[in-house]
């Protein structure tokens, strides 16, 4: 019994011993691996060139990759430079009808947005009722038109537009009235007489819309739909003219157009440079670095910040 109670402190003793190891294991936790979880900082040893760093570099990660749309035009200020001849009315003429206005027209397109326009055309008619009394006769006369158009698609490609547009129209023109029959049924005859060298001019606006197309090349065609309203008219002194040249004879009308576009700013292609071996990066947006022969990316947040751009092979928690 004796010997029992004097060997019990050294069991006691080396119980203890043993647990020590087992109370001071740290406990080690799964590594977190959820992509949804924002990115930590984390140190890097390295800079862009693959250089040791004396100290390491703490790099905070941008999570923010999404780039916002940019706002406001795309395209320079002088884009391109169009002209046009609309032959609508000339087409017109050969379905019959009795006016025609055919012009020739410019426009300016400022940042594929907004375009200056100007028209230059000439107007005339010739049209004899069958069922008429009279002959009415316009002669080519001048007219002019100045306007802008606003184009909704100019953060688009410039070869296809969808636009609304406004004109303001002047015209100076001259006709003739002739073979003017005025039957008498109570004296059983009828008399005829001429208005000869009517002169007058006229202030009209439009309000229109319409869209252009590429077919190619420089080359593209248009159309548009025009709804015009008289300003100030001063008529023959006396008559009222059947047809305004540019005008027409109603409010509504249409364009048919073929177009020539110059460039006045060919865009910027993003120019590659091979390697020393000859070989082309497959990103166009990877390109050699002309003192290192190493390649960085164009749109490095690392490299526009002047910061270190960072190896993320070595890393410590």
């Amino acid at each position: 019994m004796k010997r029992i109670f004097k060997t019990l402190p050294l069991l006691i003793v080396a119980l203890i011993c043993s647990a020590i190891p087992v109370m001071a294991q740290k406990k080690i936790t799964p590594v977190d691996k959820d992509p949804t979880r924002p990115r930590q900082p984390v140190l890097h040893y390295y800079d862009k060139h693959g250089n040791p760093l004396d100290e390491p570099v703490l790099f905070l990660a941008d999570l923010d990759t999404v780039k916002k749309a940019k706002s406001g035009p795309v395209y320079p200020l002088l884009h391109s430079v169009s002209f046009g001849a609309n032959f609508f009315d000339g087409v017109m003429l050969l379905a019959g009808q009795k006016h025609a206005s055919i012009d020739l027209w410019a426009s300016l397109s400022l940042h594929n947005w907004f375009e200056p326009v100007v028209e230059l055309g000439i107007g005339f008619a010739d049209n004899k009722p069958e069922e008429g009394n009279f002959h009415y006769k316009g002669k080519p006369s001048f007219y002019g038109k100045i306007g802008i158009n606003y184009n909704f698609l100019y953060k688009s490609n410039p070869d296809y537009q969808v636009y609304f547009g406004l004109r303001g129209g002047f015209s100076s023109f001259s006709y003739d009235i002739t073979d003017i029959t005025i039957n008498s049924p109570y004296w059983d005859q009828s008399n005829k007489f001429s208005i000869i060298g009517q002169k007058a001019h006229a202030v009209y606006g439009e309000v229109l819309g319409g869209i252009k197309v590429k077919l190619w090349k420089n080359i593209s065609m248009g159309w548009s739909a025009r709804y015009k309203f008289k300003g100030k008219v001063k008529n023959g002194s006396n008559s009222t003219p059947w047809f305004i040249p540019g005008y027409g004879t109603r409010p509504l009308s249409a364009t048919f157009s073929i177009i020539y576009t110059l460039p006045l700013n060919k865009d910027k292609k993003e120019k590659v440079i091979p390697a020393e071996d000859g070989s082309v990066p497959a990103d166009p947006a990877v390109v050699p670095d002309d003192k290192t022969g190493t390649t960085t990316e164009g749109n490095n947040p690392a490299e526009e910040t002047g910061s270190i751009a960072l190896d993320r092979s070595v890393v410590a928690d």
